[in-house]
């Protein structure tokens, strides 16, 4: 892809990003009190207590964020956050004028956790965030290299989203904001990396180069050829050793066994790969 088709289409997401997020935090989640971590959460709790608009809240929250992160993290990073928060505060104020789409704080929280993870991971792909914790999260990482991001994002965001059971009064609402984040965390994962689940293929063949041949040819992937002997013959033996996503193996299967009628076969679930065609190692994870 060449640098300008990129850049429009980094463009492109961040919009439809903003849009989702701004449209989950102010049809969804903000008129039922629903507060889901981050800095929406304090700027949707502090709506509550001042009167003060949700957008601005979280671009006041986000300047002093912004300016360590400038120092710690780099001018692009800041840059391209930066004009995220600025879009998805203003389409979050805008999108205030507009009623409600639902009153029901389950159908809310599944509804706007679900928009706005896919609103998250479309600005997510470009590199760009929304601020936040995400901020915090990568400046923790700084120091605590040995904590997953993961963990440090749900318990900042689990604190906030429990903070919002004393402002309201009601722990129902801090519940319903709980699960408001759990179904953000599921569908932001499903639409960063896909609903598959990895698939580590071990082959066992005396034809080696004619399987990994018909696997490069027919799916495209890679493959590793591992030596190893055979504990009873004491032959010597080859393994292709083949990660692919489930859609996959199917079609891994018949090509191994096309190449090689021959050949064993062992499948394993693969729970984390990166790399091409697979999760990439973001930044902020």
């Amino acid at each position: 892809m060449s640098k300008r088709r990129r850049i429009y289409k980094n463009i492109i997401y961040v919009a439809l990003g903003s849009v989702c997020y701004a449209v989950a935090i102010s049809l969804f989640l903000n008129p039922n009190n629903l507060a889901p971590g981050g800095a929406s959460g304090i700027a949707i709790m502090t709506n509550y207590l001042t009167g003060i608009s949700v957008g601005a809240v979280i671009l006041l929250i986000n300047i002093p964020l912004m300016i360590i992160g400038f120092i710690k993290l780099g001018k692009r990073f800041a840059l391209s956050t930066g004009g995220c928060i600025i879009l998805t505060s203003a389409l979050t104020d805008a999108a205030a004028f507009i009623k409600p789409v639902t009153t029901d704080r389950l159908l809310a929280s599944l509804a706007g956790g679900a928009l706005l993870a896919v609103g998250l991971a479309l600005i997510f792909k470009t590199g760009a965030t929304t601020g936040g914790s995400d901020i915090v999260v990568r400046l923790l990482r700084l120091k605590f290299k040995h904590i997953r991001s993961g963990t440090i994002l749900f318990m900042i965001d689990g604190l906030i989203s429990l903070l919002s059971g004393f402002v309201y009064g009601d722990f129902d609402v801090a519940l319903y904001a709980m699960l408001s984040l759990v179904v953000t965390s599921i569908v932001m994962d499903i639409v960063l990396y896909g609903s598959d689940e990895a698939r580590l293929s071990f082959i066992i063949t005396d034809k080696q180069d004619i399987v990994v041949k018909s696997i490069f040819e027919s799916l495209e992937v890679g493959a590793s050829i591992i030596d190893a002997k055979g504990a009873y013959s004491k032959q010597g033996k080859s393994i292709v050793l083949c990660a692919t996503t489930k859609q996959l193996l199917p079609k891994l299967e018949e090509t191994v066994l096309d190449a090689d009628e021959d050949s064993f076969m062992i499948v394993t679930s693969a729970n984390e790969i990166y790399g091409e065609g697979f999760k990439r190692n973001m930044e902020l994870y």
